[in-house]
């Protein structure tokens, strides 16, 4: 009787011993998964860099929009960042970029675009109401939006410009005031006219 009960404790402490092993295994997977993934979250864009290819987001009417592609048709092109679709500062900041839209595109050859992590439907009805003569991409996962460094964590979007040339990334303005945006902006596409 007591060769069985020490036989059945031997066993236990095996299964116990084994589930340990597994635990512990399943435990360091799970951090390598979390420092992976905290190493690509940290690879963000800074300028000099080109846009990855395989970008491809919806603007407001549900059409894929292959982000590099477009900087390169676009020579210069200014992508500004909001948190989320009519709300007051994002308004301002639309509308800020939606007044100097001539001088931007016609005086300066550049090309707008606007992003946040709105749906198409909510982009749609923001660039109606606003008067936007410019598209508005969709990014509700903030991949684009974590490369650039404007992802707020845990969730959330902070108001921020870029200028891309050819699909590299010249100017980075992240944490930016809604006026602040559209004006620097435009001086900034006005300093990369003139030194050409």
């Amino acid at each position: 009787m007591q060769l069985r009960s020490s036989s059945i404790h031997s066993t236990k402490r095996k299964v116990e011993d084994e589930r340990k092993v597994v635990k512990k295994a399943k435990v360091v997977k799970k951090a390598k998964v979390v420092k992976k993934a905290k190493e690509e979250e940290a690879k963000e864009l800074e300028e000099g860099d080109m846009i990855p290819r395989d970008i491809v987001l919806l603007n407001q009417d549900s059409k894929k929009v292959n982000v590099l592609e477009l900087a390169k048709e676009a020579h210069t092109l200014v992508i500004f960042v909001y948190p989320r679709a009519s709300t007051p500062g994002c308004t301002r900041q639309a509308k800020g970029f939606r007044d100097e839209y001539k001088e931007l595109t016609k005086d300066l050859n550049a090309t707008v675009i606007g992003m946040s992590a709105d749906s198409p439907k909510a982009q749609t009805r923001f660039k109606e109401n606003q008067k936007l003569q410019y598209d508005l991409l969709c990014d509700p996962d903030r991949e684009f939006i974590s490369l650039l460094g404007s992802k707020k964590q845990p969730k959330g979007t902070i108001r921020s410009h870029f200028i891309f040339q050819n699909g590299i990334l010249r100017v980075k303005k992240v944490k930016i005031g809604p006026e602040e945006s559209f004006t620097s902006a435009l001086e900034q596409v006005k300093q990369f006219v003139t030194k050409k």
